[in-house]
């Protein structure tokens, strides 16, 4: 695409957009967004583009940036603008940034210095922004790990700050705190899920970030990111954690059901998120179980059990439902395969070095990335292949987004987009 046909693009699907998948509004409905964890549906899907399946620090790169400081959390785009957190020190002195860069040309537009807050202690693999942004058509929410949410304008205007640890309390999280936001239509969804209790799913107002409500919840940690689900013409929040998954009405706000049981402080730490396919959902009840799948079905009534595999599911990574197949990505780079609508197993390939992103597919083809900075492309189906092997020479923890025709991946040092030369 060049440069005249690209601006032609983002002209076009800023001002008409595309359909709106179900569930979300028509704040995430353009090709060129990707404005949450895991994408417009949280599932790590976008067909219908032209995404390239080789590249290399030099080769398809339409642009890179080195970013101040470092972190895990990934990368969101709304319109022309990528949204990104990251974390730094200078001279002793730690800040949370949150970034904006342009989308056609990787220039920075603007950056908020959040200070620290209060500190907490963090896996050596990470830091305090590990969480993943939410962009809307009107608003920027931003979380850190150390339970710190914030709202932006799009141009950089700090409108409120909410941070939790003063509100309820330090746990001194063992590894931050590292949910991502989810936009509801009421409110933002922020959970404080942690192993010394009390434990709330809280909604926070989205105009002042004061508490709107909150639900009583388990004691124990949680790390997954709740997933918004529409099915059966009613739509839920599924909420895992407690080695259960927790389903509560969107609009209510009251619990429907619990899949799996669990009780005590360190019950049910969990980190993969679940991800919805096809009226069903795909999960783990904690980070060493076996991998879950279920069938949602309408007024409430609690979902029916699929199938269950042998053995455990991924700890960090998480699971991948494309085109009627299963794919979990273990922690140490092994790929499995399963059908989805059985569970039985077509393969399990060892990739490369450790794993900690989530894999992405588009148009056929499935994106997993190492912590050697390598991403294997890897055909979609039910035998293995692999088409190619890419590298950027640093680590990948992050999980990509993807915009238009490019590809936005985020190194421990670099932002890159990643588009076919033309």
């Amino acid at each position: 695409m060049n440069s005249l046909a690209r601006t032609l693009f983002y002209l076009v699907v800023f001002s008409i957009g595309a359909s709106a998948p179900p569930g979300l509004g028509a704040e995430s409905a353009r090709a060129s967004d990707w404005p949450a964890w895991r994408g417009p549906r949280a599932d790590g899907i976008a067909d219908g583009r032209n995404l390239p399946i080789r590249w290399t620090q030099t080769k398809n790169i339409l642009w890179s940036v080195k970013l101040p400081g470092w972190g895990t959390s990934s990368p969101v785009v709304y319109g022309t603008r990528v949204f990104v957190t990251s974390a730094e020190e200078v001279g002793g002195r730690k800040s949370l940034l949150t970034l904006c860069y342009d989308r056609q040309t990787g220039r920075e537009l603007w950056r908020h210095d959040f200070g620290l807050g209060v500190n907490q202690r963090t896996h050596v693999k990470s830091n305090l922004a590990a969480n993943t942004p939410a962009v809307t058509d009107d608003a920027l929410y931003v979380a850190f790990g150390n339970a710190d949410l914030a709202r932006y304008t799009h141009a950089g205007e700090l409108k409120w700050v909410s941070r939790y640890i003063p509100k309820f309390g330090d746990p001194k999280m063992s590894w931050g705190y590292n949910v991502s936001p989810v936009v509801l239509d009421d409110t933002v969804l922020f959970p404080w899920d942690h192993h010394t209790g009390p434990c709330f799913l809280i909604g926070l107002d989205k105009q002042s970030g004061e508490v709107a409500w909150r639900n009583d919840r388990p004691i124990g940690t949680a790390h997954a990111t709740p997933l918004r689900v529409k099915h059966h013409h009613q739509e839920d929040i599924l909420v895992l954690g407690k080695n259960r998954l927790t389903a509560y009405d969107a609009v209510t706000h009251r619990q429907l059901w619990q899949y799996g049981e669990g009780s005590g402080p360190f019950n049910g730490e969990i980190i993969s998120s679940a991800v919805y396919g096809e009226g069903m959902v795909f999960l783990q009840l904690w980070r060493l179980s076996p991998i879950h799948a279920i069938r949602l079905k309408g007024n409430g009534e609690p979902p029916e059990a699929v199938w269950v595999s042998d053995a455990p599911g991924a700890v960090e990574p998480s699971l991948l439902y494309y085109r009627g197949l299963l794919y979990a990505l273990k922690d140490n780079g092994a790929l499995f395969c399963f059908d989805a609508q059985t569970g039985r197993e077509h393969y399990r390939e060892r990739l490369g070095g450790d794993c900690n992103s989530s894999p992405i597919a588009s148009d056929g083809h499935v994106f997993i990335s190492d912590i050697l900075g390598k991403t294997y492309v890897i055909k979609a189906g039910a035998n293995f292949e692999l088409l190619a092997t890419n590298e950027l020479a640093e680590r990948i923890s992050a999980s990509p987004a993807i915009s238009g025709d490019a590809l936005i991946y985020r190194t421990d040092s670099h932002l890159y987009c990643i588009e076919n030369a033309h």
